[in-house]
């Protein structure tokens, strides 16, 4: 055999397969990097924030986004539309600061002449970062999807990761017996409700701390206000002043009041108050920009309840913003903003700490604030039976369309034997049931069970035991304050 024929078959033995893989990369392509998804063909699980956010902005239709950090991630796009109208995706980076997020709106914008509304939440704790400053990653940022460089594609058609585990495991999905072709809901990408526990011990584990309003508490610096500047107009208000016709709707990440107790002991309550006035009248003097904060709703940054940590909040409050800002509500303008921050410094900087934890009831299940919220939110009244009447030992509560409601709520008293509640649908289908067997000397509990997945008729059984007042000799169904939020 002549070289050049054993040259010319070795290339053909290494470009073949190159080619064959290239083409499945570009086929499957689970980055959305060429192409929207083959919805159709595959299914797609989204839960790569920087590897899939620029393909979904580059590919995928709609006319309004939502972006943020990990306080952005339990947005729901359904609520969106719902409130907002139209078709909305969701876009987080976990951890980002303002320049990568600003970055990503550019390539949104560039690709998408019909972008009519971004919904952006800026973390308070970024107002002081550089206007340069991004998230260090444990891995490297992967630039090859970002930017227009044709010739650099091939760290994506050739990179083991997404060959080996998303192409493959797309394909022998779609071979699997009952495959349903489709993608993740935006409303569950990188939802992170269902990992934590929500109230005081989730966010004060380890105890409270005494607050130091001895602390000094210096000012900004002119350097450090110009910083500030620099990080709003480079990163916020330059892009919107760009794209008139969008309207960018923004709003500050509501943190916990455990969060400003940290700014007071670590002396930087005052830089945190004088950073927040810079950014607001930066952003207001842009017409098409429509901030807000909820930062005094303390009915809800005081109640702990409400957040997993000291700045993480439920996907409750993520909803109850979005109705809120397209109601207009918390608004900031020329006309309120001085007097915002003046109750907020006040709120803030004189809080008794100590007293307000004090008094926090943590509640054994953590959705009771998102079920007493549904009606503010969504309008849905709540079907309340506060003394149960049951029939021997159950009780049964028909609601003939549970697709407003999201949560049952009731309370369960001190009893021995099993109490059970289950879940029919109109057929008589069990779609739910849970038993507690409790012991006398247990203090009774509150339940809470997730409907928010059920349509249509439903029947709730409760089954349970009597309870005899060791007082009166009353006895009363072991169920009570029965609540469909």
């Amino acid at each position: 055999m002549s070289s050049r024929k054993w040259l010319t078959g070795y290339c053909l033995i290494v470009t073949i397969p190159l080619i064959l893989i290239a083409v499945w990369v570009i086929k499957t392509d689970p980055y959305f990097h060429f192409h929207k998804p083959d919805t159709s063909n595959y299914y797609y699980t989204l839960n790569k924030e920087r590897f899939q956010n620029d393909g979904i902005l580059r590919n995928f239709e709609y006319d309004g986004i939502i972006t943020g950090t990990s306080m952005a991630e339990n947005f729901k796009t359904s609520d969106a539309e719902l409130f907002f109208g139209g078709t909305f995706v969701k876009v987080p980076y976990e951890g980002a600061y303002f320049q990568e997020i600003d970055r990503e709106l550019r390539v949104a914008l560039k690709h998408d002449r019909d972008l009519k509304i971004i919904i952006r939440g800026l973390d308070m704790n970024r107002f002081r970062a550089d206007k340069d400053q991004t998230k260090k990653s444990v891995y490297d940022f992967p630039e090859y999807l970002y930017n227009d460089n044709p010739f650099d594609d091939v760290e994506y058609l050739f990179n083991r990761n997404v060959v080996f585990e998303d192409c493959y495991e797309m394909t022998s999905d779609r071979l699997s017996d009952g495959f349903t072709p489709g993608i993740t809901s935006f409303d569950d990408y990188r939802n992170w409700m269902k990992n934590y526990n929500f109230g005081y011990e989730s966010v004060l584990g380890e105890g409270t701390q005494e607050t130091d309003f001895k602390r000094a508490q210096p000012d900004l610096s002119e350097k450090e206000k110009e910083n500030v500047r620099a990080n709003v107009r480079q990163n916020i208000t330059d892009l919107a002043r760009e794209y008139p016709d969008v309207d960018f709707y923004i709003f500050f990440t509501p943190y916990s009041v455990v969060w400003w107790q940290k700014q007071i002991n670590d002396g930087n309550f005052n830089k945190q108050i004088q950073a927040e006035r810079i950014v607001i009248e930066e952003m207001l003097q842009v017409s098409n920009i429509k901030l807000y904060s909820f930062n005094n709703l303390t009915d809800i940054t005081t109640d702990l309840n409400n957040y997993k940590d000291d700045i993480h909040y439920g996907d409750w409050i993520n909803s109850l913003m979005l109705s809120y800002m397209s109601s207009g509500t918390c608004l900031l303008s020329e006309d309120n903003y001085q007097d915002y921050l003046k109750s907020e410094e006040e709120f803030y900087g004189s809080l008794n700490y100590d007293r307000c934890y004090l008094y926090q009831k943590d509640y054994r299940k953590d959705y009771l604030a998102a079920a007493v919220l549904n009606e503010e939110i969504y309008g849905v009244e709540p079907y309340i039976v506060s003394e149960p009447k049951p029939e021997g030992n159950k009780y049964v509560l028909t609601i003939d369309d549970v697709s407003a409601y999201k949560y049952i709520v009731c309370k369960e008293a001190v009893s021995e034997g099993t109490n059970t509640i289950s879940i029919y649908d109109g057929s008589g289908t069990l779609l739910f049931e849970e038993s507690r067997i409790e012991q006398s000397g247990f203090t009774g509990s509150q339940h809470i069970i997730d409907i928010e997945r059920f349509e249509g008729r439903m029947e709730i059984v409760f089954t349970g035991e009597y309870i005899e007042s060791s007082l009166t000799g009353e006895k009363r169904f072991v169920y009570s304050e029965i609540a469909v939020y």
